[in-house]
């Protein structure tokens, strides 16, 4: 079974997330293999320099999250 993906805009300006916080969402779409990145970014308003700047602190609150689990 193939997954499907709504193309709804996420956040409108303006919008009441931080840069960061918005960086951290298009991140996890991406991870959960959304299909369209440039669509992604644009839903988010964060830019490629946004993702590249705020992936260390996704990726260590991805792993607090993971530990938790256990």
């Amino acid at each position: 079974m193939e997954e499907t993906y709504t193309q709804v805009p996420v956040f409108t300006f303006p919008s009441l997330l931080t840069r960061q916080q918005r960086a951290w969402v298009a991140l996890y779409s991406l991870s959960t293999g959304c299909p369209d990145r440039a669509e992604v970014l644009k839903q988010n308003a964060v830019t490629e320099a946004d993702l590249a700047e705020f992936i260390d602190s996704w990726l260590r609150l991805r792993s607090r999250i993971s530990m938790r689990a256990y």
